[in-house]
């Protein structure tokens, strides 16, 4: 793995990622004090979880403790997040923290301050900017809140909820977190039991209310997606129903699954590139431009050594785009985070979950950010590349004939190119995943093959016109950015 460069406004990251460090002083700072008994909690293991670094500014991370009671034996996991701050900020930060309502979890602290790297640290549920995630695990409020999101599931109401368990899917500090909640039902008026399950995803803003009303036009529009069944805007939540089947994953793809598989993606990609959606929200080639060039920054300051073969790369993009007469984008709902996880398989039926950054532009951007995960997924997987582009040529000749549009492939190139920096090696820099970071040359070599005038596609694909093109989405005189979320 290449060594990273100390950054300066985080001059203790390395320490924070190296687990028998951090499980030494957040013992220290979380659990409570010695007594004449002696310690009741002990830390058995600390595992770092999500991370998200903006070099020069900021690192936010997670860490799951695995916690043993010595009184009685019992084991638990206890979800912290934690925010690695500039030198001598750190103890603002914890008193601005310590202001706030906090949640105390027996034998843990919910608030901690590590001087020694300048950690300001949250016991979950508290986060420094999700202050509603203690009511989404309040049982009791749930009851109360919840039958009235059941009645689009035709739950009637002679049916009460007996019991809720919920549990944690996904968990991003200080920006999101999707809670899956097992609920036991019974009906009143016959005594029967039953079984639900439902999620809610909590937001550190408002992104939910605009979520909510995309997910709604969708969900009319294609058959078998997540129903949305209600948006809080006292908890800034999307509540919405189960959908069951397995993330798409090359690990666990057959052999034979494979050009069926893709084949599946492809149509499911097509389908909701088919939509009408309502919104303000864009991305444009502007928004990207912006992300290819945040790249060189972002290895400037934590992998120099890269700096110079992204900044070459960067700009013989910008001006291959120039240079190709780039004619009017369709537009269309563009997902923005097409990734192999965010398609769920059961059986025959592939969803496409995760409508967060939803909004307005050219689909290609999308088939350009997904053929690129494929090679991130397909590389990390030790597949080889020659099968992984087999794959995508049954992804791209599906697709394209699933579309209304006619495709121009020396775009969906160029899109996949882009896709190799501004996703794939500027998210490897900001998660910090070592696994990513040490293929990053293999990425940049794909990249640097596709400016170079190989295509994603094989030739016989590369001829492929498919119906006339036209604007399948609707555009707006006064269109927003689409923020990262």
């Amino acid at each position: 793995m290449r060594a990273m460069q100390i950054d300066s406004q985080c001059p203790h990251l390395s320490t924070a990622l190296q687990p028998s460090l951090m499980q030494e002083l957040l013992q220290r700072a979380l659990l409570d004090p010695l007594d004449h008994e002696g310690q009741r909690l002990r830390m058995n293991a600390c595992i770092v979880g999500e991370k998200r670094y903006k070099p020069g500014k900021s690192f936010v991370l997670s860490y799951r403790l695995h916690l043993h009671d010595a009184h009685t034996g019992a084991k638990h996991e206890q979800v912290v997040s934690a925010r690695l701050c500039r030198p001598d900020e750190g103890l603002a930060e914890f008193h601005r923290a310590r202001s706030r309502q906090l949640v105390r979890t027996p034998g843990v602290r919910a608030l901690a301050y590590i001087p020694e790297i300048e950690m300001v640290v949250w016991s979950f549920p508290n986060d420094r900017k999700l202050s509603h995630l203690p009511k989404l695990l309040d049982v009791e409020y749930l009851k109360t809140c919840l039958p009235e999101k059941l009645r689009a599931l035709g739950v009637g109401e002679s049916h009460e909820i007996a019991a809720i368990v919920p549990e944690i899917l996904h968990y991003l500090p200080e920006r999101s977190c999707m809670i899956r909640y097992h609920l036991s039902l019974k009906d009143r008026s016959t005594g029967e039991h039953g079984a639900l399950t439902i999620y809610g995803k909590t937001y550190r803003d408002e992104d939910g209310a605009e979520v909510y009303s995309i997910m709604r036009q969708l969900s009319a529009q294609i058959p078998g997606s997540a129903a949305p069944l209600g948006y809080d805007q006292k908890l800034r939540t999307v509540w919405q129903s189960h959908i069951p089947g397995e993330p798409f994953l090359w690990e666990t793809l057959e052999e034979a699954q494979i050009p069926e598989t893709f084949r599946g993606i492809a149509r499911a990609v097509a389908q909701f590139h088919s939509c009408t959606v309502r919104t303000d929200c864009r991305f444009d080639l502007s928004d990207l431009d912006e992300s290819l060039v945040d790249t060189i920054a972002a290895a400037r300051q934590a992998y120099p050594d890269m700096e110079g073969r992204i900044a070459l790369l960067v700009n013989a993009l910008l001006a291959q785009r120039r240079s190709m007469g780039w004619s009017e984008p369709l537009t269309t709902p563009i997902h923005r985070d097409l990734k192999m996880r965010n398609f769920l398989i059961d059986g025959e039926h592939i969803a496409l979950i995760d409508m967060d950054c939803v909004c307005l532009g050219d689909p290609l951007s999308d088939i350009g950010s997904l053929i690129a995960n494929f090679y991130l997924n397909g590389i990390r997987a030790g597949c080889h590349q020659d099968r992984i582009r087999e794959a995508v040529d049954v992804f791209c000749l599906t697709y394209a004939e699933c579309i209304p549009w006619r495709l121009s492939w020396p775009q969906v190139d160029w899109y996949t190119a882009a896709a190799f920096i501004h996703e794939v090696t500027r998210r490897s820099i900001r998660q910090l995943d070592g696994e990513r970071v040490k293929h990053i040359s293999e990425y940049l070599d794909l990249c640097e093959s596709l400016v170079s005038g190989q295509s994603v596609v094989s030739g016989e694909q590369n001829s492929i016109h498919h119906g006339s093109k036209h604007d399948a989405g609707v555009r707006h005189q006064t269109p927003r950015t689409c923020r990262e979320r």
